[in-house]
């Protein structure tokens, strides 16, 4: 089986992607193929050229990945399979041989990780330049490769990401746990194109757009409350080329697959746009 990921090696998204593999094909070999954006990943799942996308949903501390929930709604017809919650522990990374020089002057890592360890920093490195990279592995690799290139620089600059990033890249682990919150967690889902039915204690996840009046949504919702459905997330994204309306990513747990079959059924025919994103267990 072939599982594309967020790339480059050394994410958290590869960490994700491994456990996937574990879950889903535990007996099949498995290949990681690693791709430079979200969209990337979610394009080779569709073309068949993958045949699970591993990518970001949300984080506890950051919220939703935008990116992740626009390209299911509007740009790809694929299903979730599988959710999984990963403990996110960042660390400070830097060549192995520069590990205990105090002097740090330039920090780099994906913009959500330098905002989750925003308290460490300040604390820390209150003067040390925050440079955003396109992602943690990223960062790590500039790290190791200035060393490499014997860039004066090397001795003062670091990089934050997983430690997983520390074994690919050949760097140090500085400092362990630099997270401002101790419960920092990420969800990620495993996509591909097959359409999973509903599934009895699991979750399902829809995306819906109502007509722009007042009540509209309440009343999907009160779908919902009738069937005894929990509805556990809602998050609304603007609907592309139509300014001032909304499409409503839904995350819908506690339910009998009757019921909610049910009330699916009433709630596409409430809805002036309506998408089945999956069915799966976290």
């Amino acid at each position: 089986m072939k599982i594309g990921y967020l790339g480059p090696p050394g994410t958290f998204t590869q960490q994700a992607a491994m456990t996937f593999g574990e879950i889903i094909v535990p007996s099949d070999p498995r290949e990681l193929i690693d791709y430079p954006s979200i969209e990337d990943a979610l394009r080779a799942a569709a073309d068949g050229k993958a045949d699970i996308a591993a990518v970001p949903l949300e984080n506890s501390t950051e919220g939703a990945v935008n990116a992740t929930i626009d390209l299911l709604i509007f740009d790809y017809d694929l299903h979730i399979q599988r959710e999984l919650v990963l403990p996110i522990s960042q660390c400070l990374l830097r060549r192995r041989e520069f590990v205990h020089m105090p002097r740090v002057e330039k920090i780099y890592s994906h913009s959500q990780s330098l905002a989750q360890c925003r308290k460490y920093l300040h604390a820390h490195y209150p003067s040390a330049e925050l440079i955003p990279m396109t992602s943690n592995a990223e960062a790590a690799r500039l790290v190791e490769r200035a060393g490499e290139n014997a860039e004066p620089i090397a001795a003062a600059i670091a990089a934050i990401g997983p430690a997983l990033a520390a074994d690919v890249y050949h760097l140090a682990i500085a400092a362990e746990n630099i997270q401002d919150e101790a419960n920092n967690a990420t969800a990620f889902v495993a996509l591909s194109e097959k359409r999973s039915g509903l599934t009895a204690g699991g979750k399902a996840t829809i995306a819906f757009s109502t007509v722009n009046r007042p009540g509209s949504l309440y009343k999907i919702l009160d779908i919902f409350a009738l069937w005894d459905i929990n509805m556990t997330k809602i998050v609304s994204r603007p609907m592309k080329n139509h300014p001032g309306e909304y499409v409503f990513y839904v995350d819908l747990e506690d339910y009998q697959t009757k019921d909610l079959a049910d009330a699916l059924t009433l709630v596409q025919r409430k809805t002036n746009f309506y998408k089945y994103l999956g069915s799966y267990f976290r």
